[in-house]
């Protein structure tokens, strides 16, 4: 999620990245019911609104309490704002007594402004606590899962999550800083965004004979700590299983993911081919970390992926951060409706 917008509708720090092909993608009837299931600074929320009838209804949700804060700004009677995790969509139209909606919007991983702030510990250019959750208001920070952790978990986090081939190297060196007292501030446990980053860096520099990197070697920790913290993965499986029982025939899902792992549950969730009225559809992941279930079950309805989209050049000059992005759009199919 990279957001970077201003515009007439309202104040952004960032143009969304894909902001007119993903709405595009949703296919917006004037007086339909829509979710944008990641509001963050509400770029995206603010174009569907722009296309929305008085009648329209636009559902958003976001985890981060500042995200809510800054949504309660828009002030529209057609906006429904839900503080929490999208993978509770479907509890939440329930109690709404809204049976199906016409599409959904996912804007995947971690907003512009949260990146930029360096009290919320996602990135390790700016010095800030090892925090990293969206929800600043529960669960626990990655300072502290790290000082719960044993070496393996931290090893299997590192290596599922983020794809670490030094997995195994880092999180000795973590365990080692925790356990042993060392009156040398660069030896002992991170307690902040630099302390890891610069722990990260030197076990990798140590290991390699080459000392060039394309990106900081902290990039794929730090992912796959703000994963696990967030439980980002099982949240986004669990709304795309939702997906096919409360969208409506014919309606869309639009998904800006930014790595492979978000690619991939994504991709595996739109089916080609066509259903079978009264079955259900198993399909594989083939994703390892989720060692318990091998197969996303859905009802006579299915996610067929009808439009991807990489980033343009200039999308990539204008926000770099965007190099990674890819859209995804599918529309709702039911076999009893073809």
């Amino acid at each position: 999620m990279n957001e970077s917008y201003s515009s007439s509708r309202g104040n952004y720090l960032h143009k969304p990245v894909f902001l007119e092909e993903a709405v595009d993608g949703l296919n917006i009837f004037s007086g339909g019911t829509y979710v944008d299931a990641t509001f963050g600074r509400g770029g995206h929320s603010v174009e569907i609104l722009s296309r929305l009838g008085f009648d329209g209804k636009l559902i958003a949700i976001d985890k981060d309490p500042e995200a809510i804060e800054y949504a309660k700004a828009l002030n529209d009677k057609r906006l429904f704002l839900y503080h929490g995790s999208f993978s509770e969509l479907g509890n939440l139209l329930k109690s709404l007594k809204i049976e199906k909606v016409n599409g959904v919007l996912l804007d995947l991983g971690v907003s512009s402004p949260q990146i930029d702030s360096a009290d919320r510990g996602f990135s390790f250019q700016k010095t800030g606590p090892l925090d990293m959750r969206m929800n600043t208001s529960t669960g626990q920070t990655v300072y502290e899962w790290l000082m719960g952790a044993n070496s393996a978990q931290i090893e299997k986090v590192l290596k599922d999550f983020g794809d670490e081939k030094l997995s195994s190297c880092i999180a000795a060196e973590l365990i080692l800083r925790r356990d042993t007292k060392d009156c040398n501030a660069s030896k002992q446990f991170p307690k902040t965004t630099s302390d890891l980053a610069d722990l990260v860096f030197s076990v990798i520099d140590g290991k390699r004979k080459r000392h060039y990197y394309k990106t900081h070697p902290a990039t794929k920790t730090f992912q796959a700590l703000r994963i696990v913290i967030n439980n980002e993965l099982e949240e986004l499986k669990d709304l795309l299983e939702q997906i096919p029982m409360i969208v409506s025939h014919n309606g869309r899902l639009s998904v800006i993911s930014f790595h492979s792992l978000e690619h991939r549950l994504v991709k595996f969730s739109m089916r080609p081919g066509k259903v079978q009225s009264n079955n259900y559809i198993s399909h594989p992941k083939r994703l390892g970390f989720f060692s318990n279930q091998d197969t996303i079950k859905f009802p006579n309805c299915m996610i067929k992926e009808i439009k991807k989209i990489k980033p343009s050049r200039e999308d990539i000059q204008d926000n770099p951060r965007s190099r990674s992005a890819l859209l995804r759009v599918g529309e709702i199919i039911c076999a009893e409706q073809e």
